[in-house]
């Protein structure tokens, strides 16, 4: 392979190869958060006497759902995947309904015979939202330090 088309292999990413190095911390926490819900929907969200139902078998459907949007619209409004498809503000308005959406879902499902897997989708909504707000005042911050 010749250095200029390692050069373009390198530079452009078409190799098709993820890169999470792209990500910003705010980013990096919504992804795990995004992680966390979606396994959380295959874990026990209620248990009673002994027998749990899965998340997956009710409202987890939806949370995993939103998880797998908030993923998408992450990799697609980031350079993870190449060049960035979707613009920021989409990208943080995607993501940010579908993380209110499950934190939401994991207000309105707790109850007194809440297992872990809901306790872990509702602190992952909440980190994930959490993390584009962060995400969304630290891009005021610079817009409005460039402006000065």
């Amino acid at each position: 392979m010749s250095t200029e088309q390692h050069t373009q292999n390198t530079s452009g990413n078409t190799s098709g190869a993820v890169r999470l190095s792209v990500l910003n911390r705010q980013q990096q926490i919504a992804a795990v958060s995004m992680g966390v819900v979606a396994i959380a929907a295959f874990l026990p969200w209620v248990s009673v006497f002994g027998l749990s139902v899965a998340g997956i078998e009710g409202d987890g459907k939806l949370t995993l759902l939103a998880a797998f949007a908030g993923l998408a619209a992450l990799a697609f409004g980031t350079d993870v995947i190449g060049r960035r498809k979707l613009p920021q503000p989409a990208y943080v308005a995607v993501s940010g309904i579908a993380g209110a959406v499950v934190a939401i879902v994991a207000i309105a499902d707790m109850n007194e015979f809440a297992a872990f897997g809901l306790y872990l989708t509702l602190f992952g909504g909440v980190a994930w939202v959490a993390a584009l707000g962060w995400e969304f005042l630290e891009g005021r911050k610079a817009g409005s330090a460039d402006a000065v």
